[in-house]
């Protein structure tokens, strides 16, 4: 570990800014590991202080449209660890440019606070949500201004209590004076044996040669020494059999003057005096510790074995199956013995979670983790449990006085507003957050299977005593839980359509990502489609570029080296729609319920709540707001789903009644699609289908007269969707007449709102449940639709009974799904296929 200031800072006292007024913090901003109870209230008063009318509304802010350069290296950023972070500063210049003062940002994947920082330095406030308990406490004390001095005076009460036990774990003697000494780290190097001579030998004691890959590139070999004073170069490999992980070598601080004050030594020391003080005070001291119990609390039994790094990151081989395993006693001891008194602290509970802050984000360094390097430039691998081979273990004590020195340096440049709210909930359910009243939104989604957030996260929240049961409702591609590609694309595409209800209309998102397998780009354009918002067309690529790159950025030559940024606009109504004459047609209860029947046709399942958002928006914009029974409106033409409490659905008899004029919208939009799509394919002869998202843009911008349903509902209705997820024309007369009875029979409509009932885990009304026969019809519908995906739920969840079927449609039905499943599970192979591909190009280039 790089010495820095914790040499003289049991000597001084720390900085001491100029007493300034500190503003505090509302009660419940923050409430831990659960969604946060206050998060309504906080919206309320904000609309109530900022109220919107879209009347008047006339914001017309362009794309931001400059790339930015930046730096990681700041007291802010270097706070605290976390995955895929970007720097506050330069999201603080999407929020300059996209809000005024006291308007409103929202980050539903909040991570460790930086677009909530951002916009509070900006003066704005701020929602940061994250379902993980670590991120938002994270969260918590980057938006948490903090007196330093007081910070400073509980530290010093923390000192007194630990130090002598502090110093009882980590003392040792100088091999120079025999006078006292402090362990600044220990060096533990696994154990192998030589293939050749069959000698145990520590990885430490080997050899570095030279050698060449196998493309003739230089690079660097560990040899068995013994092998090597024979002449014999036998490589000594890190996959073979391993005999545990032993220290090796010890640095230290002399307490009784010697200059310098730091030396070293080792267990096979040519020194023999230094052998000797080897083994009577640093092993010595280590198999006192292991001999003795740990006297304070630590985490156990949090188990990591059905972790998917558990098994790429080969933990058993090390002994690692639960937290506790990645920590030596000693540091295990240290850390509990910090835990216990810093809770035990007499301060309030802003200082003491900023202690526990800084304690935290030293916790990945004092592990076993830590990689050890001769020049002292080691550290933990980011974004795995890999456990080194040759590991540093740094005195607990240093690294903590180290990181609250920085901490408290970095506070003193946090000058914010604070009025902000954090809530532990899944971006899946924006509850407490009504419909079009953000201002902006910046977010940083999970990248598909690349980082493990829940896994990762795991060590953090097990010491600050969290819940970590929520690793199922995880937005993430993981195999070992089970969670596919596929649930991810839902999960993302269901938190991005939360993210366009909230917004404003005419306001921006801004979605910053790094992904390094190639197609997730196009992907995530469908969903943002999908959802509803249209994509800002850049001459060229946006990005943050902090000049740091991970070890993947700069190992390999296909992935995306900086932070691209997307920005994507909430189109206005208008664009949608063109005039909403459902919003100006008939008296106020006809109003409401076609604004009713309007939005649960695109969003069944939604929450009374959110539908009365909807009505009130459209009314407002509309400017036909009127008094009305909406309880009795909402009765009359939808209805609760038996056992869901507050889940509403069209009724049967509503859903089915689509006029003539609709339809003919539906069909004269359908009609420009076809010829986009003809022309696309005409410009690019390889492509079969077009993206969702090139055919939305196009929608909105060459279609006036738009139907009230969102083109994702009733594209399927004339169109075929791919492996790829792209669609393609019908390519016969056949194909062309099963689409048009679909549409007449209004079956794709009926299979979807059955399929909403599936998914929500909800009880299907008698009266709406389909017979086995019609169930049947259905299945063959979606196969010959291209609908694989819903034929196969529907045989495996709809409620098929084969038994009541004739013998022909039982064997119709059973071909039919596996029609289904078999291109179920080739869109499937053909991506995993198109990955294993352009890695083996990726890896052929680096």
């Amino acid at each position: 570990m790089a010495k820095k200031q914790s040499d003289k800072a049991e000597q001084q006292e720390f900085f001491k800014p100029e007493k300034k007024n500190i503003p505090k913090m509302p009660e419940g901003y923050y409430s831990g590991d659960k969604p946060n109870p206050n998060l309504k209230a906080f919206v309320e008063e904000h609309i109530k202080e900022n109220p919107y009318d879209p009347e008047t509304d006339d914001y017309n802010v362009p794309a931001f449209d400059k790339s930015i350069e930046t730096t990681k290296a700041t007291a802010i950023y270097n706070m605290h660890t976390y995955w895929s972070k970007k720097p506050h500063d330069a999201i603080r210049q999407y929020i300059h440019h996209y809000t005024k003062e006291e308007d409103l940002v929202l980050d539903p994947f909040c991570g460790s606070g930086g677009t909530a920082l951002a916009a509070l330095m900006e003066g704005r406030k701020a929602i940061a949500i994250d379902r993980s308990p670590a991120a938002t406490f994270i969260t918590k004390n980057y938006c948490t201004p903090i007196d330093v001095n007081e910070l400073k005076e509980a530290f010093e009460e923390l000192k007194k209590k630990v130090k002598p036990e502090i110093n009882w774990l980590y003392e040792t003697k100088c091999d120079r004076c025999g006078g006292k000494a402090t362990t600044a780290y220990t060096v533990y190097s696994q154990v192998f044996r030589c293939p050749r001579c069959y000698e145990k030998v520590p990885l430490f004691d080997c050899v570095e040669a030279e050698s060449k890959t196998q493309k003739g590139k230089d690079k660097k070999i560990k040899v068995c020494p013994y092998c090597y004073k024979r002449d014999i170069i036998e490589v000594i490999r890190s996959q073979s059999e391993k005999f545990g992980s032993v220290p090796v070598m010890v640095s230290y601080l002399c307490e009784n003057g010697c200059k310098p004050a730091r030396g070293e030594r080792k267990y096979n020391d040519e020194n023999e005096k230094k052998r000797e003080y080897f083994q009577k005070y640093d092993l010595d001291k280590i198999n006192e510790i292991e001999e003795k119990e740990i006297p304070y609390p630590y985490p156990k039994n949090y188990d990591m074995t059905d972790f998917s790094r558990y098994k790429r990151d080969a933990l058993w081989l090390y002994n690692v199956n639960e937290v506790s395993d990645l920590f030596t006693k000693r540091n295990l001891w240290a850390l509990s013995l910090l835990k216990e008194r810093i809770t035990d602290l007499p301060e309030d509970s802003f200082l003491i979670d900023i202690i526990l802050f800084s304690l935290n984000s030293i916790l990945l360094n004092c592990s076993r983790m830590y990689r050890y390097r001769s020049n002292l430039k080691g550290g933990f691998q980011a974004g795995t449990y890999y456990v080194p081979q040759e590991a540093q273990i740094i005195n607990v004590w240093r690294a903590f006085i180290d990181k609250f020195y920085d901490i408290e340096r970095a506070y003193t440049n946090i000058i914010l507003k604070p009025s902000v709210i954090i809530s532990t909930q899944s971006a899946l359910n924006l509850e407490g957050l009504l419909s079009n009243f953000v201002d902006y939104i910046f977010t940083d989604p999970p990248y598909a299977a690349k980082i493990q957030y829940g896994e990762l996260n795991f060590v953090w929240e097990a010491w600050l005593g969290f819940d970590t049961h929520w690793h199922d409702e995880e937005i993430i591609v993981n195999e070992v839980r089970g969670k596919t590609e596929k649930d991810w694309e839902n999960m993302m595409r269901q938190a991005m359509k939360e993210c366009y209800r909230v917004l404003k209309p005419g306001r921006w998102l801004s979605l910053c990502y790094h992904d390094t397998s190639e197609g997730t780009w196009s992907l995530i354009q469908d969903i943002m489609a999908e959802a509803g918002f249209v994509a800002d067309k850049s001459a060229s690529a946006l990005f943050i570029d902090t000049g740091q790159k991970s070890y993947n950025q700069l190992t390999a030559d296909k992935v995306t080296k900086r932070d691209l940024v997307i920005n994507f606009r909430k189109p206005k109504p208008s664009e949608l729609y063109g005039e909403d004459l459902h919003c100006s047609e008939g008296n106020i209860q006809e109003r409401v319920r076609n604004v009713i029947k309007d939005y649960l046709l695109t969003s069944p399942g939604s929450t009374k709540d959110h539908i009365y958002d909807e009505v009130v928006s459209r009314l407002v914009r509309a400017g036909k707001m009127e008094p009305h029974d909406f309880d009795s409106i909402l009765s009359g033409v939808a209805e609760k789903a038996e056992e869901s409490g507050n889940k509403w659905f069209l009724k049967e008899s509503e859903e089915t009644s689509i006029d003539t004029a609709e339809t003919r919208k539906e069909d004269t939009s359908a009609e420009k699609i076809v010829s986009f799509i003809k022309n696309k394919i005409k410009e690019n002869p390889e492509l079969i289908g077009v993206h969702y998202s090139d055919l939305f843009e196009h929608y909105i911008y060459s279609v006036k007269d738009k139907p009230r349903r969102h083109l994702a509902d009733w594209l399927i209705d004339y169109f075929y969707k791919t492996e790829e997820g792209t669609y393609r024309l019908p390519q016969s007369e056949e194909e062309e007449r099963i689409k048009a009875e679909g549409r007449k029979r209004g079956t794709s409509r009926k299979i979807r709102r059955y399929i909403t009932y599936i998914e929500h885990g909800l009880t299907i009304p008698e009266r709406e449940r389909p017979g086995s026969s019609t169930l049947a019809s259905w299945i063959r519908h979606c196969k010959r639709s291209g609908l694989y995906e819903q034929g196969k739920l529907l045989y495996e969840k709809g409620g098929l009974d084969v038994d009541t079927l004739s013998e022909e449609v039982m064997v119709d039905v059973e071909e039919d799904y596996q029609v289904c499943a078999r291109m179920v599970d080739r869109g499937k192979a053909e991506k995993e296929k198109k990955k294993k591909k352009n890695k083996i190009q990726s890896d052929l280039l680096i």
